[in-house]
């Protein structure tokens, strides 16, 4: 029995044209800084910081950041959130498939510049939100998914995982012995996996509704919904 599905935030229920802030931080490194920026990165997406510029500060003089690097990195989260959408139909299916379960967010993300959660009507919608700077894990380390159980207090096999991303979302929600659903809006071929664990794909979360009712409904067998 499905009693809980968990999304992933972005690209699958958003999408900024402005493109990942952590891309373009990379882009801002010089030569000389751009090894730290693996440990950069986790450190914005496992450590709570107050703000970006509070992230900042904390890599200026270990990093060796100029205050132009800074302004430009900053307004690089700006433009993400600001400019963040809802793909097509998203908060029309969160709301359907809480008809049916009950609902949660897990994002590999940074605990600053998610203002866009209510503003895109993402935040009124999935009340429970276990976020990676907040748990300190990121998927699809097995931390970030036992996270999600201890909150919802919900035994792995009746959970779903329904992500964009084969490796965080798919792979990690297998190992963990969840039910994954992959959404996979530009039909890549789907990688090698084990045929004993059914991995279910849907092209848009309009059909996603229709899935979490045939799972609950005692559905095997994995299906492309289209």
């Amino acid at each position: 029995m499905i009693r809980a599905v968990v999304f992933d935030l972005w690209n699958t229920l958003v999408f900024s044209p402005a493109g990942s802030p952590f891309q373009r931080m990379k882009e801002l490194l010089r030569p000389e800084q751009a090894h730290l920026f693996p440990e950069l990165v986790r450190d914005g997406m496992v450590q709570p910081h107050a703000s970006v510029r509070a992230f900042l500060a904390a890599w200026q003089e270990r990093a060796g950041l100029d205050e132009a690097q800074m302004d430009a990195m900053a307004q690089a989260f700006l433009a993400a959130g600001q400019q963040a959408e809802c793909f097509a139909g998203s908060p029309e299916a969160v709301g359907a498939v809480r008809d049916l379960a009950r609902v949660a967010l897990l994002s590999n993300t940074q605990t600053f510049g998610l203002e866009l959660l209510d503003r895109l009507g993402i935040g009124e919608r999935i009340r429970t939100r276990i976020l990676s700077a907040e748990i300190g894990a990121l998927k699809p380390e097995s931390a970030a998914f036992e996270a999600v159980q201890r909150k919802l207090g919900v035994f792995p096999g009746n959970l779903v995982m329904v992500g964009d991303s084969w490796t965080d979302d798919v792979e990690g929600a297998v190992a963990a012995g969840w039910t994954a659903v992959w959404v996979n809006r530009e039909a890549k071929p789907r990688p090698d996996h084990d045929p004993d664990h059914p991995i279910y794909e849907v092209r848009s979360l309009d059909r996603l509704p229709e899935l979490i009712q045939g799972l609950q409904d005692g559905m095997r067998c994995p299906t492309c919904l289209g």
